[in-house]
């Protein structure tokens, strides 16, 4: 079946799935029309930052490879990208971010793959070890605990076999074999400059900060009275949603995730999908107001043509 026709397939039995969960609990959709708009602002502004701190993941890492990208760039693709991926499935908009690189700046697709997939293991490592310990400061009794230690256990794992691997190339022709070069090669490049590899790792604390942040205030908006550690945990389970990006935006496997660790730490499914239609209504505002903006700018930039290659400590291919 054709990806495009697949997602589409997904996106309609997931929004039924939601829609037919909603009309059976009918009590909880009076909650959002008592939403607290003050506290809506002030979740607009945490999404803002996200892409902030987004667009910074990107800046870090095309000065890695000799690109120095103005502040227009770096915050406009952040924003354009995740526009993009909202009306695209597959994260179409990081192959438009790929595409903007490649023609503005001579950043081969190649090295774009591979700085991507070494963001996402730094991204799910750090992840992973703040679930851990988390957990433990939470120290709840729910019965949902055990498959929640039981999967960042696993995740940590994972990330860190991918991290600790000797450096060399993997045997083997399959999709995952590739995809795992992939994120040995970015990591080789990462491990060996240490400033590089903290300052990357610091903009995950502060994204992993904001999303928590982000997740509590849609709770209490919400009149939950749930801890800010808990929805710590629900904001990082819902991280690796992006590990499964098959619809537009991630439309509905965000929300089955969200609603999935609510339940697990006692929270209420029904309470965790309305907290995640809050952050996405807050995550798309900025995204539609500025995005068109960003594209004006974008186009205009590329229409300028590629400037000139200076080689200040990357790789870069012209």
């Amino acid at each position: 079946m054709n990806n495009r026709y697949l997602s589409i397939a997904i996106l309609i039995l997931v929004v039924a799935g939601l829609a037919a969960f909603l009309s059976s609990e009918k009590s909880l959709l009076p909650q959002l029309m008592h939403v607290d708009l003050t506290l809506m602002v002030c979740l607009v502004i945490l999404r803002f930052l996200f892409l902030v701190t987004n667009g910074l993941f990107l800046k870090t890492y095309s000065d890695r490879f000799g690109i120095r990208l103005s502040v227009k760039e770096w915050l406009g693709l952040s924003i354009v990208t995740t526009m993009g991926n909202f009306v695209t499935p597959f994260s179409g908009g990081l192959m438009a971010r790929a595409a903007y690189l490649k023609h503005r700046h001579g950043f081969s697709y190649a090295d774009f793959t591979t700085s991507l997939a070494a963001n996402y293991l730094v991204n799910f490592w750090v992840i992973s070890l703040t679930g851990i310990v988390v957990l433990l400061f939470l120290g709840t009794s729910s019965p949902g605990m055990l498959p929640l230690v039981l999967f960042f256990a696993a995740a940590t794992a994972v990330t860190s076999l991918l991290a600790v691997v000797p450096v060399g190339e993997l045997r083997g022709g399959s999709l995952l074999t590739k995809n795992l070069n992939q994120v040995l090669k970015g990591w080789t490049m990462i491990r060996k400059d240490r400033l590089f590899l903290e300052k990357l790792v610091l903009y995950v604390f502060v994204n992993i900060a904001i999303n928590g942040l982000s997740f509590y205030l849609a709770y209490i908006a919400l009149g939950s009275d749930v801890t800010f550690l808990a929805s710590l945990v629900v904001s990082l389970l819902t991280s690796f949603s992006l590990l499964v990006n098959l619809t537009p935006g991630n439309l509905g496997i965000q929300e089955a995730v969200t609603s999935l660790s609510s339940a697990l730490l006692g929270l209420g499914a029904g309470l965790g999908l309305l907290v995640a239609l809050i952050i996405r209504a807050a995550s798309l505002l900025p995204v539609v107001g500025l995005g068109p903006v960003f594209s004006y700018f974008l186009t205009k930039e590329l229409a300028a043509g590629r400037p000139g290659v200076t080689d200040t400590g990357g790789h870069r291919s012209g």
